[in-house]
């Protein structure tokens, strides 16, 4: 007796492409994304979309499918923030599948996700004497390198794929020229690559104190060499920096008085808190110096530390009350 048809063969008789298809075609016509961010929506695709929906045809995939799948990603104890960026991979496939024709209405478009803490919310900002704290536990040569975070609110990433050219340490002011980070390929393997995003290229003006600290790795070096290096001259990588140097140095911080456990991406939000509580930067001028793609994201990252909002939040009230208060 001969076997039924399965479901995959009547999707190629008919010629529809179901979902894991089209979440497929849509990995494979990105030209932009590093063979890192492929890798990691190809795992996507496999692990939280093939087995689950993959099967159903593009054409019979709406916003039920997709809020049942969404409460199962929670029921089986994936992240917030997680369900967010496989979300995300799907509903830029959908994007796809729309320009394509095979759907006439992105299915992911408004649908309700689990909420996720704002990111500042999970900041951690460092006072000066609390940075001074740290630094001064840091080893050498390491110390520069934390200090150049600090003051520049560059992502570690960005800071340890500079060169010796990229600094410009005779313009006025002296600037630094951030236009690469370290990115991992479809290997894991190592390698410098554009920012994170488009934003994410600029030029920082430099400070004269941290002007000074570059001038002895800038004098007398090639300029293609890595800004930054290790004791024996390689690049710094995250992991080794974080576990033998980062971390002794919160230790060693912790038994002077410090009551913080900051991460190393704290020291670019500490950058950003002092450049609002100093008050004479305009918060556009902030997100262009970190790279942020728009004012919105510094502004939900950074608004609580606005010493004239919080200023004129308080007047506001208080002109409100007036009237039943006399």
């Amino acid at each position: 007796m001969q076997e039924p048809p399965s479901p995959a063969d009547h999707l190629r008789k008919s010629g529809v492409p179901n979902v894991a298809e089209v979440v497929q075609e849509h990995i494979d016509l990105l030209v932009r994304p590093s063979p890192g961010t492929i890798r990691t929506y190809q795992r996507i695709l496999d692990l939280h979309i093939r087995n689950t929906i993959g099967h159903i045809p593009i054409d019979e995939f709406g916003y039920r499918e997709v809020m049942r799948w969404i409460k199962g990603l929670s029921a089986v104890g994936v992240a917030p923030k997680s369900i967010h960026n496989i979300h995300g991979v799907l509903s830029a496939a959908m994007k796809t599948a729309e320009l394509l024709e095979y759907i006439s209405r992105n299915p992911c478009r408004s649908v309700p996700l689990p909420t996720v803490e704002r990111a500042g919310e999970e900041a951690m900002f460092l006072t000066h004497a609390e940075f001074s704290m740290l630094i001064e536990g840091m080893h050498e040569p390491y110390k520069t390198l934390v200090q150049f975070l600090v003051m520049t609110g560059a992502r570690f990433g960005e800071a340890t794929a500079l060169k010796v050219t990229d600094i410009d340490l005779l313009s006025k002011p002296a600037t630094a020229r951030i236009n690469k980070a370290w990115k991992r390929d479809g290997k894991s393997r190592y390698y410098i690559g554009p920012t994170k995003t488009g934003a994410g290229k600029r030029t920082l003006g430099l400070n004269p104190a941290l002007v000074d600290l570059l001038i002895p790795l800038v004098a007398s070096r090639v300029g293609n060499e890595l800004l930054f290096v290790t004791a024996d001259g390689r690049r710094i990588a995250h992991k080794p920096f974080w576990q033998h140097h980062w971390v002794p140095a919160v230790h060693a911080a912790r038994a002077r008085g410090l009551t913080k456990s900051p991460r190393i991406h704290d020291l670019r939000h500490t950058h950003a808190s002092w450049l609002i509580q100093d008050g004479a930067i305009s918060l556009f001028a902030i997100s262009r110096r970190l790279g942020h793609a728009s004012v919105r994201t510094t502004e939900q990252v950074y608004g609580h530390l606005m010493p004239q909002a919080l200023q004129d939040g308080a007047d506001a009230t208080e002109r409100s009350v007036r009237g039943f208060l006399t």
